[in-house]
């Protein structure tokens, strides 16, 4: 304000940039064009992402060691690497899992620190290639840096089930077949049945006909089969037969037959369940009850091939790959007795494949015209024929081929370690499970994410003319979609956000000329942030929309207030052009000093650290440019627009408004208030009492769930399961999801078993491949039905599917916490089972406590193991190494590797197995042959060792180079996590000395540790913030004691945004805290316009009780109008913002509407304790003061609008003065060149 000067002082020295608009108008709409063009540019060109993009600073170091148990991997390879990254000190943290034959360490860098992850990366590569020590068969060592890297796209590619149509096909021939052998062995009154097995044309029918020959012989001697007879097809084969059991019975053996004679996981994938066939006339009819998936994995990995080459040419996709592709190999499967009767061992036939099958240069021949032949020696295998003619070896002078040895069989990599399904619903509406591959897409980083997706499905539209119609591909996640939905749902809050502020203002102006002038301000001031975004290289994601929707109540109100102020010049006489220039120029102090505040009172969350920091990064950026751009639009732009829309009309004083409504009411009772102070100030300490009241039944979280289509199960078996039994349970689990999830909500399921699914989203780590591991993507149609499924599905799982842990999750926002509730035990590294028993009295502990569900521990249970010890005597004696004896159980139990089939660019693993039935018992290992290296000497097992069972751990974990336990549990529905450590926590603190004692330290880990961090970080920020506004306030009152004066509004302003929080029911978390330290700086700046104005009538010799309360009085309209403006600006945000930005949006509108009352009612009394009882502050009249036109009042952003002039209200129009054209607008400005 003018603080004392006169109008004419300005006009006469003042020459600024509102002055330079309005004397060069032509200029200055150039000006605003090229700026509305500009953000329109910065809005396209932005790079757009649901998510803030915060880097995954974690890498994993896996290195196999095959047949050796956990507690070996531990000491041998694990602290070994462990070692070796102690030498690197950027590393954070180092936690290593070691299991049965693996090590797998996670490495993360401090996210506190700038450090580039690649250079990290690198030096650590580095390091590691170093290690040489690792023991004997140990690695080799593989780092992987792309852990962290999110997918864009994640594509299911499924089979669907075989037709009606295509079963009667493919039935019909067999039925045929079986009714024409019946006949012929059908006798009066007998009852038969026919067993019937469809097998894939890539097994091999000679050792099916030997596990079928074994299944007769056992059915006929338990008398299960009378009078049988085998029928051989193509691809089929089955055993007709007289029996009186009952098809329960038959089917029982059946499965007891394959369990103890046949190694179920090594079954072909595409053969048929066996088919119980009664009438041979009903043979399609059965075989429509177990018809498999049309599509082989073959076919799948085919098309899948198909989809990634297309998908890699696209110019924004980075890295394409595949998941759940079921290998081929060519297996040897021997008999250890035939080869031992030729003299052959696995690693002699090694060595002959390996000389066979050669491929590569073997030399140059210059010829005498001067050129160079390059000569290549082709010897390379090229079909499994080829393998099988291999001479081996002679007998009798006669040639003995590998065929003779060995059955070549082509397979799949058996057992399966990895495999994913999908469950949709087919055409008939039923729900399906069948076999899939999953394709993923990375985008190109920088790029806009919709460009992305447009590309990729104009990919996916090409290539699905080449593959066959009914192939089921759907998209399990899709970022492009998530985005556009994301920053379109934030853009309809924006413009609802818009459309409220405009409406709120005309209805507390009722004056259409100043409603347009803002609603012409704000797409102005919200292009030119655009531009500055696009200048800083941000971003349009969630964040950075959200900023924008929380900005408009702060950016639209600079613009305001320089129209109000024009308003008042023009209703003093000053011609349209001065009155344009000088309103704004007059309240440029209290402005820029309220725009700094509001700044200073965000730009310090960049200063949060870690990842936390990065994901709010754009959220005060985004804030300081609508404030930079609302102070500069409403300097030039506005003065602009002002002159051509805004005309002048009467406004009534002070003393004239106080006898209107609602000002009447407000007088009194300010009046009443300030006369009886120190009661009023008394009686506001139980608004204080209630806050704390209320804050003390907020329960806490640090940050919501996401609300997405997706949610999650995550489901651990006993370590000991194998891949198969986690299919099984994983099926049980599968139903049971079907039946508590509205069938017409539902989309579809996606199933990892073996694995988890790649990170395809940015706060979810890939769980580690473990055969005992599965996990079920659940997508549905309506995103917030989401968060009402979660419990229902647990406790379905809960109660129906026994022997599994299931965790149903939903994705997380923010900063991951993992499992919510967990403490991490560290023990000594001689007492591992000290360190076991602590934990189980961890859990007990745990279990003491309401709502803890689904308890564990890092380690899980020690099992019983197949410990083979050898006898290094006896093995010496024979001629045989340790090593001898592991790598023979390995090739024989496992498979060795012998070379590789190319065919085409894939290369096909050769690998030598022994025979299943050799091998399906464990009783079997002991009589299995050890080879020594150069094969001569062989021995059986049982000569050199003794196999025992023994109790081990399955998993060891380390956690920055010391054993370490993680207790955790996740809560039943309903109950947050920090209800259950503040239970927790005093049990566990009591437990302390007991396991001090023991050698045993814990630390708090799971939310309550990302909590903590994070509002220390917090708690700093709001330090500095309040720091710098205090600075910011004594640098324009030039006095210690007013900025706390004006501090003492900010607890009324918590207490409101509490009490929002208290009567939403909404817990206080990371961006409840966010909002209460954001709003400081909007309390504070309401109340600098207060003191501005008090200050100014104090410059005019007012008193002081009639400043104070004229002051509010002139405050009262625009306070309640932007208020209104920026709360009701916040209500869509709220609503459809998601969970993640409700907290905040209730914080602020509660805050903002409890600080409007303490700003027009309590700072007066507050004011007038300091200077009529405290005496802290004075009021002295000036010696001449001066009386001008009562000024205008002083309006701030976030917190002001102009008030709506009375005078227009009532119909009373001041006429213009000079009208426009007159020579007086021209002599004024000595502008030539007139308007636009």
């Amino acid at each position: 304000m003018s603080h004392g000067k006169t109008d004419q002082q300005y006009i006469d020295n003042v020459h600024n940039l509102s002055r330079f608009c309005l004397d060069f108008r032509s200029i200055c709409w150039l000006g605003l064009i090229m700026s509305m063009l500009w953000g329109w540019y910065g809005y396209h060109k932005m790079p757009q992402r649901k998510d803030p993009d915060v880097p995954v600073r974690k890498a994993k170091i896996m290195t196999p060691w095959p047949g050796n148990s956990a507690q070996k991997v531990e000491q041998l390879v694990s602290r070994k690497i462990e070692e070796t990254l102690a030498q690197n000190n950027l590393l954070a943290k180092v936690e290593s899992t070691s299991t049965p034959g693996l090590s797998e360490i996670t490495i993360e860098i401090d996210e506190n620190r700038g450090d580039d992850p690649v250079k990290v990366w690198t030096d650590v590569k580095i390091k590691l290639d170093k290690i040489t020590d690792l023991p004997e068969g140990a690695g080799p060592i593989n780092f992987n840096t792309d852990f962290g890297d999110t997918l864009a796209l994640m594509l299911t590619v499924a089979s669907p089930k075989l037709s009606p149509q295509e079963v009667a096909l493919i039935g019909k021939p067999i039925q045929e077949h079986l009714s024409k052998s019946r006949a012929k062995f059908q006798k009066p009154g007998q009852q038969r049945a026919t067993l019937l097995y469809l097998f894939a044309k890539q097994q091999s029918l000679f050792l099916v006909r030997q596990a079928f020959d074994r299944f007769l012989s056992m059915g006929e001697a338990q008398k299960v089969f009378l009078d049988a007879h085998i029928i051989e097809g193509e691809d089929y084969i089955a055993i007709d037969f007289a029996t009186d059991r009952d098809d329960k019975a038959l089917m029982s053996f059946v499965h007891l037959f394959v369990e103890e004679n046949i190694k179920v996981a090594e079954i072909h994938p595409d053969a048929w369940q066996p088919v119980l066939v009664r009438d041979p006339a009903q043979t399609v009819t059965a075989m429509q009850a177990v018809a498999g998936d049309k599509y082989s994995y073959r076919d799948l990995d085919n098309y899948t091939e198909t989809i990634e080459e297309r998908l890699r040419a696209v110019p924004s996709a980075t890295k394409v790959d595949r998941v759940g592709v079921l290998d081929e190999r060519i297996f040897l499967a021997y008999s250890q007795e035939r080869l031992a009767s030729y003299g052959m061992s696995v690693a002699g036939l090694a060595n002959i494949l390996k000389a066979r099958n050669i491929s590569g240069a073997s030399g140059t021949q210059d010829t005498n015209q001067g050129t160079e032949v390059r000569i290549n020696t082709a010897g390379e295998f090229t079909s499994e024929k080829q393998i099988g003619d291999v001479v081996v070896t002679q007998s009798n002078g006669n040639p003995v081929y590998l065929r003779d040895l060995v059955n070549v069989i082509r397979a799949y990599d058996a057992p399966p370690r990895f495999l994913t399904f999908l469950t949709s619903k087919d055409k008939n509406g039923s729900w399906i499970r069948t076999r899939a591959n999953i394709c993923t897409v990375q985008m190109r980083p920088g790029l806009n994410i919709n460009r992305f997706g447009e590309e990729c499905d104009a990919a996916l539209a090409e290539i699905k003319k080449e593959l066959p119609s009914d192939l089921i591909i759907v998209k399990t996640s899709d970022q492009p979609q998530q985005v556009r939905e994301s920053v379109g749902l934030f853009n309809k809050c924006l413009e609802e956000a818009v459309e409220l502020v405009v409406l709120v203002s005309w209805i507390g102006f009722w004056e259409w000329r100043s409603a347009l002038l803002m609603a012409l301000a704000i797409p102005i001031t919200l292009s030119m942030t655009f531009a500055f975004m696009f200048m800083l290289h941000l971003d349009i994601q969630q964040v950075s929309v959200a900023s924008l929707i929380i900005a408009l109540g702060l950016l639209v109100d600079d613009p305001v207030v320089a129209g109000d102020a024009i308003k008042h010049s023009l209703a003093a006489g000053h011609d349209r052009k001065t009155a344009a220039w000088l309103g704004p120029t007059k309240l440029a102090t209290a402005i820029l000093y309220a725009t700094i505040t509001n700044i200073v009172a965000y730009l310090p969350l960049m200063l949060i650290q870690g990842d936390t920091g990065r994901f709010l990064y754009s959220l005060p950026l985004v804030i300081a440019c609508s404030l930079v751009a609302s102070r500069l639009s409403s300097m030039t732009f506005i003065p602009l627009l002002g002159y051509y829309i805004l005309r002048p009309v009467a406004e009534p004083g002070p003393e004239e408004l106080r006898t209107r409504f609602p000002y009447k009411y407000y007088y009194n009772f300010a009046a009443w208030c300030v006369d009886h102070r120190w009661k009023v100030l008394l009686t506001s300490f139980l608004i204080l009492a209630a806050g704390l009241g209320m804050a003390k039944q907020l329960k806490t979280q640090f940050f919501p769930k996401d609300l997405q289509y997706m949610f999650f199960s995550n489901n651990y078996l006993p370590s000991d399961k194998t891949l198969r039994a986690t299919d099984e349970k994983t099926k049980e689990i599968e139903k049971v999801m079907l039946e508590n999830i509205p069938k017409d909500k539902l989309s579809f399921l996606t199933t990892f078993d073996g694995g988890g699914a790649p990170r395809f989203w940015s706060t979810l780590d890939p769980e580690s491949p473990k055969l005992n591991f599965s996990m079920v993507v659940i997508t549905v149609n309506d995103k917030h039905i989401t968060p009402s499924l979660v419990g229902p599905v647990d406790r379905g799982l809960t109660e129906n599917v026994a022997g599994v842990l299931a965790d149903v999750r939903q994705l997380e926002s923010g900063k991951p916490v993992g499992t919510p509730v967990s403490v991490t035990l560290y023990g000594r590294e001689d007492d591992m089972l000290g360190l076991q028993k602590a934990a189980q009295k961890v859990k007990e502990l745990m279990l003491t406590i309401p709502g803890a569900a689904r308890i564990r521990d890092s380690w899980g249970e020690s099992l019983m193991t197949l410990d083979v010890q050898i006898d290094a005597d006896r093995a010496n004696l024979a001629g045989l190494t340790n090593s001898d004896v592991a790598q023979s159980m390995a090739a024989a139990l496992n498979g060795q590797t012998l070379t590789n089939l190319r065919e085409g660019h894939r290369q096909i693993p050769i690998t030598a197995r022994m025979r299943m039935d050799e091998r399906t018992q464990i009783q079997n290992l002991k009589n299995l042959y050890v080879y020594s290296q150069d094969g001569k000497k062989k021995v059986r097992l049982d000569q050199v060792a003794t196999v025992k069972m023994v109790m081990q751990p399955q998993t060891i974990c380390r956690e920055n180079y010391h054993r370490s336990i993680d207790v955790g549990c996740f809560t039943t529905e309903g109950v947050l996590a920090s209800e259950v450590f503040k239970l927790f926590e005093p049990k566990m603190n009591a437990l302390t000395e007991e396991l001090k004692a023991q050698g045993i330290t814990w630390e708090v880990g799971g939310e309550a540790k990302e909590q903590k961090s994070g509002f220390v970080n917090l708690a700093v920020v709001l330090l500095i913030s309040v720091t710098m506004i205090y600075l910011a306030l004594l640098s324009q009152f030039k006095n210690v004691i007013k900025p706390l004066v004006v501090f003492a509004a900010i607890p009324y302003g918590m207490v409101g945004a509490i009490g929002g929080l208290w009567l939403m029911k909404a817990p206080f978390g990371f961006m409840a805290f966010l909002g209460c330290a954001s709003l400081v700086g909007v309390i504070v700046s309401h109340v600098i316009v207060l003191f501005d104005y008090i200050e100014e009538m104090h410059a005019h010799g007012e008193d002081m009780r009639d400043s104070l309360l004229h002051a509010g009085i002139a405050r009262l309209r625009p306070v309640f109008i932007t208020v209104g403006a920026t709360v009701i600006a916040l209500f869509p945000l709220a609503k459809s913002g998601g969970p993640l930005w409700e907290p905040l949006c209730y914080t602020q509108i509660g805050g903002l509407c409890v600080a409007t009352m303490v700003t027009l009612v309590l700072v007066p009394v507050i004011y007038t304790i300091c200077v009529l009882d405290l005496k802290v502050l004075q009021w002295d009249k000036p010696a001449a003061p001066e009386t001008p036109a009562l000024p205008a009042p002083a309006v701030v952003p976030a917190v002001t609008a102009p008030e709506a002039p009375v005078a227009a209200i009532e119909g009373e129009v001041v006429p213009e003065s000079p009208t426009e054209g007159e020579s007086s607008e021209e002599t004024s400005s000595g502008d030539s060149t007139g308007g636009l």
